[in-house]
């Protein structure tokens, strides 16, 4: 470390095209370099990629794993260790999808041998506080400059664009379970667009919504999301954006990114009260928390014949990103976490 200013390597679940790669890295390392601090970036796809990270260590002061999991990341954190740098151990997800049991060992052996964990939400730091008494709430954000607020009055009045954007592999039955008879109700008093950004050739999604009275679906499989362009103009013309997510052992960890992306257009958010989606989205404020179909259909129905509260819970999303999840705001606080290992 030369003059305060840190030489920090981020080993990432992978490049820019992964979304938490994308946020919780290369965002919040591009926001760290604007504070002069000197960032890499790695991840690993071989065991010569392996080989790389370990020289590389040498030549930083700080490194965090993010999501490391395999059999080889526990002995590269102790040569770290061993050199003297100061580990931190990076999480926003549950560690397994299927709850493979080799994995979550590994993810808690990480958490317990690190300086420190930084968790993506209330629910993870929970989880790592069994494991290490220096865990630190670090919520994922947004890169300001790559979500544009979008013009209500270039929208079709007459017909309201709900959007979803994300991995419809994932996430397909979510949307499904949750969002079918709701919009089926709501479809029926008032034509409807639905617009899927990700589908990413999950078939289900391309077909399950086409024969619902007075609804258009629009899936899109996929754009580029290493650009930031791609993705503030694949949401543009949402209205309201949805988030349905089923309560479970994989979900309730999730850190609401997509409300996020949705606030950051200045767009309201209509999210399933699961995971920390409480934790962002504000009840009445900037959007609203469903448990129901019913409430689905009540939350759907007031928002689409109301432009006027669209474009106030919409402002209100976007000033609530500008305060509390800017990523600048985020590499600030994790600059001090970092420089201490405390």
């Amino acid at each position: 470390m030369t003059n305060g200013k840190m030489r920090i390597l981020f080993n990432l679940a992978g490049d820019r095209n992964k979304a938490s790669s994308r946020v919780r890295g290369y965002w919040i390392g591009e926001a760290l370099e604007e504070l002069g601090h000197r960032v890499s970036y790695a991840h690993v796809n071989s065991k010569a990629d392996y080989l790389r990270l370990t020289a590389r260590i040498a030549r930083h002061d700080v490194v965090i794993f993010q999501k490391s999991y395999s059999r080889y990341h526990p002995a590269i954190l102790r040569l770290a260790r061993a050199a003297g740098k100061r580990v931190f151990f990076d999480i926003d997800d549950a560690p397994s999808r299927v709850g493979n049991p080799r994995v979550e060992r590994t993810a808690r052996w990480m958490m317990r041998n690190c300086h420190g964990v930084l968790a993506g939400s209330s629910a993870l730091v929970r989880v790592a506080r069994e494991e290490h008494d220096r865990v630190h709430f670090v919520p994922s954000g947004i890169r300001l400059e790559n979500y544009v607020v979008q013009p209500v009055d270039t929208h079709d009045p007459a017909r309201v664009c709900l959007g979803w954007i994300g991995n419809g592999a994932h996430y397909a039955d979510d949307i499904l379970g949750i969002l079918t008879e709701p919009l089926r109700k709501v479809a029926a008093d008032r034509p409807l667009t639905l617009r899927i950004v990700g589908a990413n050739g999950e078939q289900r999604l391309h077909t399950a919504f086409d024969g619902i009275p007075g609804l258009t679906a629009e899936v899109i499989d996929g754009v580029d999301w290493s650009s930031p362009a791609a993705i503030s103009d694949a949401v543009a013309p949402f209205d309201i954006g949805l988030y349905p997510l089923f309560a479970g052992p994989f979900n309730d960890y999730k850190c609401g990114f997509k409300a996020l992306e949705y606030m950051a257009t200045g767009i309201p958010v209509l999210a399933s009260d699961a995971a920390n989606h409480a934790e962002i989205v504000e009840e009445g404020v900037s959007g609203h928390l469903l448990r129901s179909p019913e409430d689905w259909v009540r939350a759907l129905s007031e928002l689409a014949g109301n432009t006027a509260k669209r474009r106030a819970m919409g402002a209100a999303g976007r000033k609530i990103v500008e305060d509390r999840f800017d990523t600048r705001r985020i590499a600030a606080d994790l600059e001090g976490i970092l420089s201490d290992g405390r």
